[in-house]
């Protein structure tokens, strides 16, 4: 039985699998059959997450859509056959694989059908509440039962850890996208402000209250009820799952898109609750879908990777890149999607966030940029082929195998003799409850993390509960919420009385615009390497940018560095404190800084 944990070294966390460092670097797909798991590994690969769900019943209810075919806990006796076959496939074709099974913890049919009282009510019908102790109950019991037949198997050798799914879109977001809204929810929720709070006789908020414009102290603490409550279910299923293997292997979830997500009835804004957990090794999210993932802007982090590395954890992220060669999902699993829900284009002919670029050349540029920021973050990647085949080109996997050897090649790198950020972005993810629904301070957070993206200065994001731990890194901090918590106010105290330049956002002054932030951060000593609007990525000596214009770009370090071009890029070692170079616009350049 393989042994894992995660290892940091230089300050970039790994993965250790019996002795072995493993740089964080892994495939996937939703349609197995599809799935070019040749291509990766031939292309050095060796990690690979296997998606396998209790049910075959919708992860996103407001499409309908499932990427399962077989769930296996929908008939009377366990179907494994589906899971089984891929993964025997894969370890026949790469017998030193790891396997990562991504359990998707979600109800069957008859559970549901038995128990509607633990469930809410979707657009494709009953789920399974978040908040219900009888889901925790036997859905632990399901869990236990399916990795107990994994670890009987004759590819048992090869499983390295796993990452435990729920919710909407397996991202463990409440099934009705409005905080498990149900009986058995406001059962919870009375008890909870009885024992958080001491009021024994609050009112529940409707349905119309939560979805208004007017914030109640009751709709206030519904919403802070609806983002703690789901993180003690994860941490429920995942202390049952690290028992169960006798925390031999490492655990991980989907959670704390606070950097990105707005909406407080979702119920992703808890990850204080659970960033120390030791029964979870790893958080993740995809890249930020911002702008449809438009070329010329950074697909950012969706929560704060450096509070996540901080508190001894890897950031797993999701690139679900789409390139020339991605179709629609009807397309791509013929007969099984009747409904045109992923569109390429809307009805003004305009590119959806299924579309991607139109060439082979600027899906590389954009597979780059992806790979630059979580590099230069430390952060893991995993390539998501969602619906197979969208990097099934040669040209795209030499870049992919190149990308793989950077990153093996990158741990032995010291973190502090390069540059790094001088500023820090602060996330508050409570002060989302004190903003209403609809208002359009809701939106700081995604608009400030945007325009840092091309202000040509790196910045870090953080928790404001951490603030005191990171006093001493930064010459600059900017605090997003223009109300903050109690948390966020005594951050901002902190780094006034020690003298720490910072922008503090407020309801009359709740938006900077890049020029605005890039002249501040300047004026504060903070070093700004391109003014271009380009998109600058910075961290564990390497320097990548994606340009936004055709023509020159130019980079200024703080220093001279030995400069190394990497991938594609033309050009030899040379000694410099500037980088420069000419291409059309949406191009991606990454180069490596060496002593």
């Amino acid at each position: 039985m393989l042994r894992s944990k995660i290892q940091f070294i230089n300050g970039k966390p790994k993965i250790n699998i019996n002795g072995e460092i493993l740089s964080p670097l892994a495939y996937t797909t939703y349609f197995e059959e599809r799935g070019k798991w040749t291509d990766f590994i031939k292309s050095g690969y060796k990690m690979f997450f296997i998606n396998v769900s209790f049910t075959d019943l919708p992860i996103n209810n407001s499409s309908g859509f499932t990427p399962f075919l077989t769930g296996v806990f929908d008939s009377e006796t366990p179907d494994y056959s589906e899971f089984d076959e891929l993964i025997r496939h894969i370890v026949t074709e790469c017998p030193d694989a790891f396997i990562f099974p991504r359990i998707n913890i979600a109800m069957p049919r008859k559970w549901l059908q038995e128990n509607p009282y633990e469930t809410v009510i979707t657009e494709s019908g009953a789920r399974e509440s978040l908040y219900s102790d009888l889901f925790m109950r036997d859905g632990g019991e399901l869990l236990k039962t399916l990795v107990s037949h994994i670890r009987s198997t004759d590819y048992a050798h090869r499983i390295a850890g796993y990452q435990l799914c729920g919710g909407t879109t397996q991202e463990w977001m409440h099934h009705d996208l409005f905080g498990s809204y149900s009986e058995t929810g406001m059962q919870k929720f009375r008890r909870w402000c009885f024992e958080k709070h001491g009021f024994d006789d609050i009112k529940i908020p409707t349905r119309e209250a939560l979805d208004g414009s007017i914030l109640t102290e009751e709709v206030k603490l519904y919403y802070e009820f609806c983002n703690e409550m789901p993180t003690k279910t994860i941490e429920y299923f995942a202390k049952v799952l690290k028992d169960f293997i006798n925390n031999e292997q490492i655990v991980g979830v989907f959670y704390g898109y606070n950097a990105y997500v707005n909406n407080a009835l979702w119920g992703l804004h808890g990850l204080r609750k659970i960033i120390d957990s030791p029964y979870i090794d790893f958080f993740s999210s995809p890249c930020c879908y911002d702008n449809n993932r438009e070329l010329g802007a950074d697909w950012g982090d969706m929560l704060p990777a450096d509070s996540v590395k901080m508190h001894g954890k890897l950031y797993f992220v999701e690139c679900d890149i789409r390139t020339h060669l991605t179709t629609r999902m009807q397309d791509s699993r013929p007969g099984k999607y009747p409904d045109d829900k992923y569109l390429l284009y809307d009805s003004n002919g305009n590119k959806t966030v299924w579309c991607g670029p139109d060439t082979k050349e600027l899906s590389i540029s954009a597979i780059r940029k992806a790979f630059a920021h979580q590099i230069t973050k430390g952060s893991g990647i995993w390539w998501f082929d969602m619906w197979g085949g969208w990097y099934h080109d040669e040209s795209i996997m030499n870049e992919l195998s190149k990308m793989k050897m950077i990153y093996d090649n990158a741990e032995t790198k010291n973190t502090d003799d390069f540059p790094k950020a001088e500023t820090v972005l602060f996330i508050d993810e409570k002060a989302y409850t004190n903003i209403q629904r609809g208002n359009r301070l809701l939106d700081t957070v995604n608009h400030h993390r945007i325009r840092m993206s091309i202000s040509g200065i790196p910045y870090d994001m953080c928790l404001v509960e951490d603030a005191d731990k990171v006093l001493h890194k930064y010459k600059c901090a900017i605090f997003t919420a223009p109300i903050p918590t109690k948390s966020g106010v005594k951050a901002i105290e902190l780094y006034d009385n020690a003298g720490v330049s910072y922008i503090s956002l407020t309801e009359e002054k709740p938006f900077y615009e890049t020029d605005e932030l890039r002249d501040f951060l300047i004026s504060s000593g903070v070093h700004c390497f391109n003014t271009q609007n380009a998109v600058l990525y910075c961290g564990n000596g390497f320097i990548g940018i994606h340009t936004t214009t055709d023509g020159e770009t130019k980079i200024t370090l703080p220093q001279k560095y030995k400069i190394r071009p990497l991938l594609d890029t033309k050009g030899t070692e040379f000694t410099s404190d500037t980088i420069t170079f000419t291409t059309p616009k949406h191009s991606t350049r990454l180069f490596e800084l060496l002593q």
